[in-house]
């Protein structure tokens, strides 16, 4: 009788929580993140069709380093100036490795934050829709132009239990945290 209790305890714990894989994920072990203080989180690529969700995911990602107390980094406006000012003017659309080391010295940081956003889509299944969001994060050394670390992830607002029961899906900001957190975590090791 204990083992269908479990069997039944183990279905209904799947069913309330969503289905959700851990992120693929890689750190240089020869480089090391101890050396990392600050950082520049650059703009992230868009891959979807849905406008400014890369500007939606990077604000997250920037409050997520913040409040882990991962890194310090450095303010929105001093990024775009610093882009705008080396990149534009060049008629550049890529930050080549000069640039990038111009960039560590002007807005004193070791490695910057780029990123791409591949879906960012609602998704739906009957009445239910729920958002669905998948990213690629990685942290570039601004002397070497070596990854240090690269995570890509997804997450989804759908659970069963919600849509078995009428209830509406976490909305695209919790799904955006949620993922955020995961991507992250890798980073810190937790």
């Amino acid at each position: 009788m204990l083992k269908y209790g479990l069997v039944v305890l183990t279905l209904c714990v799947g069913l309330l929580s969503g289905c959700a894989s851990p992120p693929n994920y890689y750190a240089a072990e020869s480089l090391g993140l101890g050396y990392v203080k600050r950082v520049v989180v650059l703009p992230f690529a868009n891959h979807t069709d849905t406008k400014y969700a890369e500007m939606r995911f990077s604000d997250v990602v920037t409050t997520e380093i913040l409040s882990r107390g991962l890194f310090e980094v450095v303010e929105k406006g001093e990024a775009q100036r610093f882009l705008r000012e080396e990149l534009i003017q060049k008629e550049q659309d890529t930050l080549d490795q000069a640039t990038a080391m111009r960039l560590g010295q002007e807005l004193n940081v070791q490695a910057y934050l780029a990123g791409a956003i591949e879906d960012f889509s609602e998704e739906q299944n009957g009445s239910y829709s729920y958002p669905v969001i998948a990213v690629t994060l990685r942290l570039i050394d601004v002397k070497t132009g070596q990854i240090i670390w690269q995570a890509t992830g997804s997450e989804t607002g759908y659970r069963t239990v919600d849509r078995l029961f009428g209830f509406a899906s976490e909305d695209v900001n919790q799904v955006s945290f949620k993922l955020a957190k995961k991507l992250l975590a890798t980073l810190s090791g937790e």
